[in-house]
């Protein structure tokens, strides 16, 4: 199960790997608690991607590091902690773009399953022009949670907002509310979707976008795992589109070098579509897995799969996430 469910049966996620500031700013806050709590669990994930964007869009490649964790105190307290790194550098333009994602929760799962929480994230991207000036911006989520984990089920509901930097014209910060359901029916199988809206009106004008999406993976033989994941994004007030499907194998060499170092490859297409007109960015993406929680194996972080299976609490973030 993933950390977002704060459950007390075996979670999916914790990585904790130097990746940069936002990795620093983590474990500064997580080490006094995991240094009290009885369980730390979760995986991390290093990724590669080599891609192109139809009609003559080019080539990018892209480097990622992503991080999830729960530190469970034993006493129906859970403290989640995520961040991801995304690194794009076009190959046939001059200019490149990093983000950085840092996500924190608390909740308390009472004894008859129901969780309660609090979240906070806080997601940054910068964009070298290349033509001598940057352009970067940030945004800050923060709201309540709250749902029910039991016999390998999860659900979470969430609503919250986020601010912008700069400020979008009129000061107005976005409304995010959405949910997700999880489904672990065995250690060799975890399957996922959630359901999830950002609305905001900027002078008069609805920006609003929601974000659908089902993912899940499956380990159907010794060390040899298969995941897949679609994600669909839309800007229905300007009929624009985002679909995002992928499909991947991994394989653990547990088996050969006695450590659970998981290795995956996948293929991706995002499908945009603006008013009619569309373009494909198709990526191949490389992820080197370490699971931390006793578990062999873990959904890639760096997976369509795992982006369906667990979005961000902001829409607009979800989609940078799916994509790369």
């Amino acid at each position: 199960m993933d950390y977002r469910f704060h459950t007390k049966q075996k979670n999916e996620g914790f990585e904790l790997f130097n990746f940069g500031r936002f990795f620093t700013v983590a474990l500064l806050a997580a080490t006094p608690g995991i240094l009290a709590a009885q369980e730390v669990t979760g995986a991390a994930t290093l990724g590669f991607g080599t891609g192109d964007i139809s009609g003559g869009g080019g080539d990018f490649g892209s480097f990622t590091a992503d991080a999830v964790a729960t530190v469970n105190f034993e006493n129906g307290l859970f403290w989640g902690l995520g961040a991801k790194y995304v690194y794009i550098d076009p190959d046939d333009v001059p200019g490149d773009e990093t983000i950085y994602d840092f996500d924190t929760s608390l909740n308390y799962q009472f004894s008859t399953g129901a969780v309660i929480g609090a979240y906070f994230e806080y997601a940054d991207d910068e964009l070298d022009t290349g033509l001598g000036f940057d352009l970067s911006g940030s945004t800050t989520s923060y709201g309540v949670s709250g749902g029910y984990v039991a016999d390998g089920v999860g659900f979470e509901a969430w609503i919250g907002q986020t601010d912008t930097s700069p400020s979008l014209p009129g000061g107005d910060d976005f409304l995010d509310y959405g949910a997700l359901v999880r489904y672990q029916p065995t250690e060799e199988g975890v399957f996922g979707a959630h359901l999830a809206r950002s609305d905001v009106s900027v002078s008069g004008i609805d920006l609003d976008l929601y974000s659908l999406g089902f993912g899940g993976r499956y380990q159907f033989g010794p060390g040899w795992g298969a995941f897949g994941g679609i994600s669909h994004q839309s800007l229905a007030d300007f009929d624009v589109d985002a679909t995002t499907f992928g499909v991947g194998v991994d394989y653990n060499f547990i088996n050969v070098i006695d450590f659970p170092l998981q290795l995956s490859v996948e293929l991706s297409r995002t499908n945009l579509d603006a008013g009619g007109a569309d373009a494909d960015i198709d990526t191949l993406r490389f992820g080197l897995t370490v699971p931390f929680d006793g578990r062999t194996s873990a959904t890639p972080l760096n997976s369509v799969a795992r982006a369906a299976m667990a979005p961000r609490y902001n829409t607009y973030n979800t989609l940078v996430d799916t994509a790369f």
